[in-house]
């Protein structure tokens, strides 16, 4: 149940990252832009998300759902940029996305290594 949930969390964020937004202007790099802190979170929850499945799985982090949560903040960030969706790419999109995954790793290894240390 918790890898169908996880599988439907990332569609949903595919999904709502590439939909069609009309009459979005193009923003300049601002840290505290509302928007990136939206960006921070869902890949903050999307990493937790899927390291957590992986220690179900086996008891450890699996490197590759790390690597399947990078490469999807960084697909549908060029996407944005090079369909015709009516979104632009944005650096600090990547940031923010990054950023999110690199807080949910750290949380998630110590996490882990508590619980080995039980």
């Amino acid at each position: 149940m918790f890898k169908k949930l996880t599988i439907l969390y990332t569609i949903l964020l595919i999904f709502v990252s590439v939909i069609p937004v009309p009459n979005v202007p193009i923003p300049k790099f601002d840290l505290f832009q509302w928007d990136k802190l939206f960006h921070f979170q869902a890949y903050l929850l999307m990493s937790l998300i899927w390291l957590r499945l992986g220690y179900l799985e086996n008891k450890n982090i699996n490197w590759l759902y790390l690597v399947l949560v990078s490469l999807t903040a960084l697909t549908t960030e060029i996407c944005q940029g090079i369909l015709p969706i009516g979104r632009h790419f944005e650096i600090s999109d990547i940031i923010a996305n990054f950023s999110g995954i690199l807080v949910g790793f750290i949380i998630s290894f110590f996490y882990i290594l508590k619980k080995k240390h039980r």
